[in-house]
């Protein structure tokens, strides 16, 4: 179990450093938003990843409130975000 979390963090930390890279660098603001996206879902991934360390089950709960506000909030970029009419 200690190797499977080592790995997973190891993989989530990568990830969130190159969707750091994509939310500096752009080069618009899609690209920004997804990045935004991308590392809101590796914190919920990173939650349940200590909810399965801790074996706590209310851990749970804030990554399904967490993720529910950040698909209201891609959703709200969605609609604000202008669009390419090309």
């Amino acid at each position: 179990m200690t190797a499977t979390i080592l790995i997973a963090g190891t993989l989530f930390t990568v990830g969130g450093l190159l969707a750091v890279i994509r939310l500096v660098k752009g080069p618009t603001q899609i690209d920004r938003a997804v990045a935004l996206d991308v590392l809101l879902a590796i914190v919920v991934g990173v939650i349940v990843l200590l909810a399965a360390y801790t074996e706590s089950d209310s851990t749970l709960v804030v990554a399904v409130v967490v993720s529910l506000l950040g698909f209201m909030g891609s959703a709200g970029l969605a609609k604000l975000l202008p669009r390419d009419r090309q």
